[in-house]
């Protein structure tokens, strides 16, 4: 609790002083009362001193409540001294991502990964930050050794990032986060084996100029993936052996104009995966036999 709202220590000490005088007030009346009106000295006297007894109790209460507050202001200093320190390196973090040196941004990237994990409070807004970066336009240089070049590679680093904390058994799970990369660059991305049991990951208007992109082994289980509007022109995308056991994969208005779409060994078990409204000039490959839950062009689906 922060220490404005904790009384003054003369309010404390007051309240308490009032508190003892009332208890030496009430005692020294009751066991007058009870002891039959006594009127000898000594017995008024041992009167005084039980009601004093009862009164020094109440002394120690002043110094429990002193210790309490004491603890109460030490606990809300260190509060705002790690608030303090989480928020300047959330703002070094940004800095290195924004530099034009790519070390220094892959520097930038896996800082504030850290501190996300160190932050729950604020790890959504780390996540937008890493999600932000992929949003800022990009042209890759397709013709660049092996589909990379610096910034591919500062992107590779984000959408790692990302993985590895929505896998199985991550130290630091960011599952149930929303995660928006609408008109994302993405030349290489490795997503496989994330797990969405919630939450929202936004890849429409993506566009996936040539490169590899892996859902491999994905699991939806009950969160929703959204390729409206993607591009997938050139690019080679895989969602082999996923599973879709619950929420949705919509596609609507997705281009698939060359590259490879693979669904091979994918598992349609309750999920909902809708391809019925994208714009298929290269069919994605599926492995034979019954598709539940999957909606293609022509088709009303499961």
């Amino acid at each position: 609790m922060d220490s404005g709202l904790l009384w003054s220590i003369k309010k404390h000490i007051g309240l308490v002083v009032l508190i003892g005088l009332t208890v030496f007030a009430s005692s020294a009346a009751l066991l007058w009362v009870a002891l039959g009106f006594p009127t000898a000295p000594s017995s008024r006297l041992d009167i005084i001193k039980v009601a004093l007894t009862v009164v020094a109790g109440v002394g120690g209460v002043v110094a429990l409540v002193v210790a309490y507050r004491k603890q109460r202001i030490s606990e809300s200093a260190e509060t705002r001294e790690r608030s303090k320190l989480l928020t300047d390196r959330f703002g070094a973090a940004c800095t290195q991502i924004g530099n034009e040196a790519p070390t220094v941004r892959l520097a930038g990237i896996y800082a504030l990964a850290s501190l996300a994990d160190e932050w729950p409070e604020q790890r959504q807004v780390c996540i937008d930050v890493l999600c932000s970066y992929l949003r800022i336009p990009y042209e890759p240089s397709l013709d660049s050794e092996w589909y990379l070049d610096a910034e591919s590679e500062v992107r590779l680093a984000i959408t790692s990032v990302i993985s590895r904390h929505l896998r199985a058994g991550a130290p630091f799970s960011w599952q149930g986060h929303d995660f928006d990369l609408v008109r994302a660059v993405l030349r290489s991305a490795d997503f496989s084996g994330i797990h969405l049991p919630s939450g929202k990951f936004f890849l429409s208007l993506a566009r996936f100029p040539s490169g590899w992109i892996s859902f491999d082994g994905m699991v939806v289980d009950g969160g929703e993936v959204w390729f409206g509007g993607a591009s997938f022109n050139g690019a080679r995308v895989t969602f082999d052996g996923a599973e879709f056991r619950s929420g949705r994969v919509k596609f609507e208005g997705a281009a698939f104009n060359g590259g490879e779409v693979s669904f091979r060994g994918a598992k349609f078990a309750g999920g909902e995966v809708d391809l019925s409204e994208a714009v298929i000039t290269v069919p994605p490959m599926f492995d034979d036999g019954e598709k539940p839950g999957l909606k293609l062009p022509g088709t009303v689906g499961a």
